[in-house]
């Protein structure tokens, strides 16, 4: 990245940081301050900045901030928990995101038939993540009903390991209708999920180990504790990519393996701050960056429309029955599916590395359905809150 985009986005950063608690009060993403920021300084505005989607700043910038969130999510995940009181959240998960991924893959078909079946499934993996922490203040409504509040949350910090794991596999299956040596595309699919988790565990199980060791000794301060935490979710991912697996998995599989250790010792807190802070900061950065709307299609627009809608709706509405759920709590998690940095970095690491012939259109319409997502979740929130609220003090 040059030296004059890195100076215009730190300028950004502060003057969002100047007035991040009223936009927070506001509940708008601040992913799409940043979009629309970016829009305002980068090629189709000021021109300041000219990093973008496609260049190793941008591509590097996506990696580092995935790894961080896709860490921190799975260090939070409490798997007691989520079994015992989670049978929402299993049910989104379980039977939620085939259906998520059948639907979508159906969608990209009708709508975008020039899509090859592997792509279009592909796609439909790429835009399943949701990202609730996109609008932070959500979780901490209290209008909004706690088993709702945690289902979205837990589905969240699942959602892109799940997500990830299932586009390495559509991958592998992509690139054999291009290579027809099984040998290849299954030792592909092969490192990307097995050594890659195998690899996560054993990492964070170590890291978590020290960190515990060194500060129950008192030889590590809480500041530093928090960056070694932050160090171990890029040691992870360092490690899967020089093992050709996948980084991403191994670090989810690594914040995993931390959470489970974490959970047992008192000596290890949640060390998540600091690394929290530099994940956001990563992401939005990501959001600064990411092009704007060229040549696009009506079709692309519909499958952003269908596929963040349609598709989200159904796919919740299918495993809350029977849940208990009421009917506009199950309409509000559907409706609520704030797409943002895993969709983004799935759709780079799909360019980058699948057998993709429609890159172009596989990158449009990751760019349609994250801005659409960010602008119409931003509006409709606070008018949905509301429904919920009422919904939930009228019984």
């Amino acid at each position: 990245m040059h030296s004059e985009a890195a100076f215009v986005l730190t300028i950004l950063v502060f003057c969002y940081a100047v007035f991040s608690g009223l936009v927070r009060r506001w509940y708008v993403a601040p992913a799409l301050i940043f979009v629309v920021l970016g829009m305002v300084v980068g090629p189709s505005g000021l021109g300041l900045v000219e990093v973008g989607a496609g260049t190793y700043g941008f591509t590097v910038l996506a990696q580092l901030a995935l790894t961080v969130i896709m860490f921190n999510q799975a260090s939070r995940l409490d798997l007691r928990t989520v079994l015992r009181r989670g049978q929402l959240t299993l049910r989104l998960l379980v039977i939620g995101i085939p259906v998520t991924i059948a639907l979508g893959t159906l969608t990209a078909v009708l709508v975008l038939p020039v899509l090859p079946l592997w792509e279009a499934v592909c796609l439909a993996v790429i835009i399943a993540p949701t990202e609730v922490t996109l609008i932070e203040a959500l979780l901490e409504d209290r209008r909004i009903p706690e088993r709702v509040r945690h289902a979205l949350s837990v589905e969240s910090g699942f959602y892109d390991g799940f997500a990830l794991a299932a586009l390495l596999a559509a991958l592998a299956l992509a690139s054999e209708q291009t290579d027809h040596r099984p040998e290849r595309w299954a030792w592909f699919a092969f490192r990307t999920e097995l050594v890659s988790v195998a690899v996560g565990v054993v990492i964070g199980l170590i890291g978590a180990l020290v960190i515990t060791r060194s500060g129950g000794r008192g030889w590590m301060s809480d500041t530093w504790a928090q960056l070694a935490t932050l160090a171990l979710a890029l040691v992870c991912f360092g490690l899967g990519e020089r093992l050709h697996a996948s980084g991403f998995v191994t670090a989810f599989a690594g914040g995993l393996a931390y959470a489970a250790v974490s959970a047992k010792s008192t000596d290890l807190p949640a060390m998540t701050q600091v690394s929290d802070a530099a994940g956001e900061l990563l992401e939005l950065l990501v959001f600064a960056l990411i092009p704007a709307w060229r040549d696009v299609g009506w079709r692309v627009v519909l499958f952003a429309v269908l596929a963040l809608f349609v598709v989200r709706i159904a796919a919740v509405a299918v495993p809350c029955v029977r849940s208990g759920l009421s009917t506009p709590s199950t309409l509000f998690m559907g409706w609520f599916g704030p797409r943002g940095i895993g969709t983004l970095v799935l759709g780079v690491l799909v360019i980058d590395r699948g057998a993709i012939q429609q890159g172009s259109l596989v990158k449009q319409a990751v760019v349609v359905t994250v801005t659409i997502s960010l602008v119409l979740h931003s509006l409709t929130l606070p008018l949905g809150i509301r429904l919920i609220a009422h919904d939930d003090e009228s019984g």
